[in-house]
């Protein structure tokens, strides 16, 4: 019988965000390559109420988890250690702020195996200065290959890791597909509008400074009083220490946003939605900007991370900077456009996301990533994995 291949992937939690989808997404899709063994790792355990439901997981994944505690945990070392020596992995791919606690493993474990680590964001927001030591350490030894999401999140990571090999692959996403809760989710959604040619913007983000919805609200507070048949939602849910951010939001919002905190059924939310907004101060490239793409969602984006290279003349609506301004020109740029140029915009959405951001092509890449690999660490070509 032909040996297993053994991929870890880890992260901190399955916390409701981008990069937390893109990991279960992930694991799905190598869990389908033949004789493949994927585990998913999760330093917390694993809470109902505020991570995203196991149920997501193909049946195939392994999941484990570590039961971190809260801020710096020093047993986590040992623990992280003692498992990679009993799963004896081939491949450990890190994923978040994981990564550091991987450090004392990868030390002292004999048995050599390929080790793994993307950037979600701009390689300076990826981590604290006494993280980006440790992986610039790592990455310039050969033990750890560093990989970055997109162009813009490619330079950030030449600058800060310089001469460290570093190769890029896109984001990718499995397409969206509506649950047995779409019906309902578009009645509720009707129930928003003011009649049926309300256009609805869909934002799909924590609640967060970086998510930046507090643009999106003073753009929708001038459409309403502008009269402008349009109304948005915000599906998103904040952690504790974003609590006042959301009280603030909510006191200000107007009466044509509406927040429906978190939704395990976000693909119906985009599939009821005329738009995709997101007004992020900074991004790595989001996943739901990739899930809006794969249902012909039209986005309209700020010009930050790798929405840059993907909102372009003929696939959506971006902003010229993060003023109020500059952003409601481009939502207005969107309410303008007529239905044959809508039209045109879904079909070239559908078309690059196929060809380019599918999970299937991402896991594709992955793969032949962690088998070009040496066992050392060392990757034999640095720049985009395109050249496969």
């Amino acid at each position: 019988m032909e040996k297993k291949f053994k991929i870890v992937q880890m992260l901190p939690a399955l916390g409701f965000g981008g990069a937390q989808v893109f990991c279960i997404q992930l694991c799905n899709e190598l869990a389908r390559y033949p004789n493949y063994e994927v585990t998913l790792l999760s330093m917390y355990h694993h809470n109902e109420q505020n991570h995203l439901p196991l149920t997501m997981l193909d049946k195939n994944v392994k999941f484990v988890s570590l039961g971190k505690r809260g801020g710096l945990d020093p047993k986590m070392f040992i623990r992280v250690y003692k498992l990679f020596k009993k799963i004896r992995p081939d491949v450990v791919h890190t994923h978040l702020h994981s990564g550091y606690y991987c450090f004392l493993a990868y030390r002292l474990i004999n048995h050599t195996f390929r080790k793994v680590h993307t950037f979600h964001n701009l390689a300076k927001k990826d981590a604290p200065i006494h993280g980006r030591k440790g992986y610039y350490y790592f990455f310039k030894k050969g033990v750890i290959q560093p990989v970055s999401i997109s162009d813009e999140v490619h330079k950030s990571a030449l600058e800060e890791y310089r001469h460290c090999g570093i190769v890029q692959i896109n984001n990718g996403s499995a397409p969206v597909t509506p649950t047995p809760s779409f019906e309902k989710t578009r009645d509720y959604i009707n129930s928003l509008k003011k009649d049926p040619n309300t256009k609805v913007l869909i934002n799909v983000a924590r609640i967060s400074k970086q998510k930046n919805q507090q643009l999106l609200l003073e753009a929708m507070a001038r459409l309403e009083k502008e009269g402008a048949n349009v109304c948005a939602i915000v599906v998103g849910d904040y952690v504790p220490d974003d609590k006042k951010i959301y009280e603030d939001l909510m006191a200000k919002k107007p009466g044509n946003v509406h927040f429906v905190g978190k939704v395990t059924n976000v693909s119906d939310y985009l599939l009821n939605a005329d738009a995709f907004v997101l007004s992020s101060a900074f991004e790595g490239l989001p996943i739901s900007l990739l899930e809006a793409m794969a249902g012909g969602i039209v986005p309209v984006c700020t010009p930050v991370g790798g929405m840059i290279d993907i909102v372009k003349p003929g696939i959506g609506f971006l902003s010229n900077d993060l003023s109020t301004e500059s952003y409601l020109t481009a939502i207005k740029n969107f309410l303008h456009t007529g239905e044959t140029g809508i039209q045109k915009l879904k079909h070239n959405l559908k078309a690059l996301f196929h060809k380019e951001f599918s999970m299937e092509n991402c896991a594709q890449k992955y793969n032949i990533l962690y088998r070009t690999l040496s066992v050392c660490g060392l990757y034999f070509c640095t720049g985009q994995l395109d050249c496969f």
